[in-house]
């Protein structure tokens, strides 16, 4: 691992942009939350899908390996969102992590797009955050914790 601290091995951003939003604004709300974990320049992808009704949907998302992640992702994170938010994950943290390492957090679109950090489940930016060890759940609700994501 060298000099690296982050304890996370790699992050996966993706939203959904429907037809009757405005694609710009939707990676402005992306690379909002990036900005947050990362001070490297992360390209997005998009990809076009078809919805039921023909109207198109881009996916937008990004990847970034541990060396773009900051090493105080966690603590920017919990910095920025609402008390309610990390009460609410205090509660309901082991329902955001899976046996893989992973940790799983949804942010409201419309306000990542003001610059405003929300969790919101409909329609989110979805985060996924994968620790570096096979960290247990116990280690993983730790590292949450002590970076205040919980409150």
């Amino acid at each position: 691992m060298g000099h690296q601290e982050s304890p996370f091995l790699s992050a996966y951003i993706t939203v959904i942009a429907h037809a009757t939003e405005d694609v710009e604004k939707v990676e402005r709300a992306v690379r909002f939350v990036l900005g947050l974990i990362s001070h490297a320049e992360v390209s997005l992808s998009r990809r076009y899908l078809t919805g039921h009704h023909g109207n198109v949907i881009t996916t937008i998302s990004a990847r970034l390996s541990a060396k773009q992640l900051s090493p105080e992702a966690l603590k920017m994170l919990s910095q920025r969102l609402p008390e309610s938010d990390r009460a609410f994950l205090s509660r309901d943290m082991r329902n955001c992590l899976d046996e893989d390492g992973n940790l799983y957090l949804r942010f409201d679109k419309e306000e990542a797009f003001l610059g405003n950090l929300k969790l919101q489940q409909a329609d989110p930016v979805r985060m996924k955050l994968k620790f570096a060890s096979r960290h247990d759940i116990e280690t993983m609700v730790t590292v949450c914790r002590e970076s205040g994501l919980m409150a």
